[in-house]
């Protein structure tokens, strides 16, 4: 660490207190990019946490973080952000929290009351405000918290961006200087998947996320239709998942539902697929099936450009062509040469842009900062 990073480092070292925010009610990217935040944050800082889930509140605990946990409330949602925003002010006046880190859409209502008793505030944006994908007359329950997230972001004392991708469709909202990107990433570099390509029998493609329509599974359920030599496992679950089921009943696609050991997945895997249709902000599974060194099949998101060098770290489909990404499962499936190169590049990817040293000094500048009184 060079002299000049040791002093900026040094002023988070005074042991501020941080609470992180999210309410969400299932594990996901948000809940993954939290544990290796907690784990950059909790040395030098006097780590808090409010959550709703069990599973995230095990985790941070596990990291060293006091937690919080509130109940989900699941048929009132609305519940679970009233005494979500009770809770939080007890933290902050019990405790004497200085910086609160929100996550998710309707948690940015929390940006009022850490605001109206002066503290610092740092919201993270996972992905665009989305307000055109779901009309409000239609989905208002999808619409409004968009809507909250839009306009209470205006309350964070920074806006942090996880890609440049969300970075740039969130600057002409705000005030110059309001935002700032700093990348996803991988808190812990697993070893390079080196499974034998040579070897015989079916090639494993996985998919993992959210079962929504938007997520485009059905685009790879369609592709697979006919191939032959591959086998396609759905990892995850939600709204989308009966319907998906039905379209797949000609093709050999098993669905597995929420997998806590993604990992475990990722080393059996011969290829991983991410055909979302979009938004994404930059999404998490797919770095980590990169850092794995598997070659995998994104669509051609700018954020799936951006985090595979254009196309270098991974083969991209025209967005929503099912012949295009057809085409591409063919060429892996086909070429052992093409998985191997890929997958190496991959690897070598995540390890030098979106590994852990890479952006423990931006988070720790980033709290120093907003924990200054001037900032």
């Amino acid at each position: 660490v060079s002299s000049g990073e040791g002093m900026r480092i040094q002023m988070i070292s005074r042991k501020q207190t941080i609470v992180l925010v999210d309410l969400g009610a299932s594990m996901g990217g948000v809940e993954a990019y939290l544990d290796s935040l907690a784990k950059i944050l909790v040395v030098e800082t006097d780590l808090y946490a409010l959550v709703a889930m069990k599973d995230l509140e095990e985790k941070l605990r596990a990291r060293g973080v006091k937690v919080l946990r509130v109940p989900l409330f699941r048929r009132i949602r609305l519940l679970r952000f009233l005494v979500g925003a009770a809770a939080l002010i007890y933290l902050l006046l019990r405790y004497r929290i200085q910086v609160v880190q929100i996550n998710g859409f309707l948690e940015a209502i929390l940006l009022v009351p850490a605001r109206l008793l002066g503290r610092k505030t740092v919201y993270t944006r996972h992905g665009p405000f989305e307000l055109d994908l779901f009309p409000w007359y239609r989905k208002p329950h999808k619409y409004l918290p968009r809507m909250f997230s839009r306009y209470g972001a205006h309350l964070a004392s920074r806006l942090v961006c996880v890609s440049e991708t969300v970075g740039s469709l969130c600057r002409p909202l705000f005030p110059e200087g309001h935002i700032e990107v700093i990348p996803n990433w991988i808190s812990r570099l697993p070893e390079q998947n080196l499974k034998d390509v040579d070897e015989d029998g079916p090639l494993l493609v996985i998919c993992a996320g959210r079962l929504e329509k938007y997520k485009g599974v059905q685009l790879l359920i369609e592709a697979a239709k006919g191939l032959q030599g591959v086998v396609i496992n759905i990892l995850g679950d939600g709204d989308y998942r009966n319907q998906l089921m039905q379209m797949a009943d000609s093709a050999d696609v098993r669905f597995l539902g929420f997998q806590k050991d993604i990992d475990s997945w990722f080393c059996r895997a011969d290829i991983f697929v991410m055909p979302s249709m979009g938004p994404e902000g930059l999404p998490m599974v797919a770095i980590e099936a990169m850092s794995h060194g598997l070659p995998c099949i994104f669509s051609d998101l700018p954020v799936h450009r951006e985090i595979t060098d254009d196309g270098r770290g991974a083969l991209l489909f025209c967005n929503g062509d099912v012949a295009d990404l057809r085409s591409k499962l063919q060429l892996l499936i086909s070429c052992k040469d093409e998985r191997r190169r890929i997958g190496k590049y991959a690897f070598e990817l995540i390890r030098s842009k979106y590994s852990e040293p890479a952006v423990r000094a931006a988070y720790l500048n980033l709290f120093a900062f907003a924990g200054s009184p001037q900032s």
